[in-house]
């Protein structure tokens, strides 16, 4: 009977600390989505930046791999367009070129801003292209060399271009935003640093003696 009551008890106190161990694990989840949100809401022009170029690069490097193993096809399509047959010649080579650049340049961040640039220009070239093709300023039969596997009508290409268009030029706007506020930053860190030197006499007697040796060496020098 005393081991029945003990087992009885134990459960009990298993069933007490359920609860508990719950609510440290809803408590725990609420902090981590709070840590999450807080996180992205500083940082989400850098979260926006990273997205939209990821989606860019994936692209160009999509596109630019259908054109250069189908090179044959994408050339026979080029001298079909509306353009004299070396500039559609150049062009065979020149896209596919540009698009890897661009995908290339996105991927490192120093030259990220180049390559959000470039694939603006890109999308904006396309996007005039195909407009012009909707406006019938040239044939709407012709065929396109855009390297995507589904082909679709001009029209949804048109708004298909203008969205990535878009995409590209908002995060080629984050993107320089955010080197800006990083150059204002370390604008900013610099004059600290420069007032925190000067307040201190000892650092500042050390930087006036460096300028001076500085000064009598290019002295020496020109003598």
């Amino acid at each position: 009977m005393n081991q029945m009551n003990r087992h009885i008890n134990n459960k009990d106190v298993q069933l007490d600390k359920i609860p508990l161990q719950s609510k440290k694990a809803i408590e725990l989840l609420l902090r981590l989505a709070m840590s999450l949100a807080r996180f992205c809401l500083v940082h989400w022009k850098e979260i926006a930046v990273t997205f939209y170029g990821s989606f860019m690069m994936g692209l160009w490097i999509f596109v630019a791999y259908n054109k250069i193993t189908g090179f044959d096809q994408n050339m026979e399509g080029m001298l079909r367009q509306p353009f004299p047959r070396p500039f559609a010649m150049f062009l065979a080579y020149a896209i596919p070129g540009s698009e890897l650049t661009a995908a290339l340049l996105i991927g490192y961040h120093r030259t990220r801003l180049f390559g959000l640039g470039l694939s603006a220009l890109l999308m904006m070239a396309f996007t005039v292209y195909v407009g012009l093709a909707i406006l019938h300023v040239w044939s709407d039969k012709l065929p396109c060399n855009c390297g995507l596997i589904i082909q679709i009508g001009w029209k949804k290409h048109f708004v298909f271009n203008v969205f990535l268009l878009l995409i590209s030029s908002w995060a080629f706007v984050l993107q320089w935003w955010i080197l800006k506020s990083k150059l204002h930053i370390d604008k900013q860190n610099n004059i600290d640093r420069y007032k925190i030197t000067n307040s201190i006499p000892l650092m500042r007697n050390r930087k006036r003696e460096t300028l001076h040796r500085l000064k009598c060496k290019h002295k020496h020098t020109k003598e």
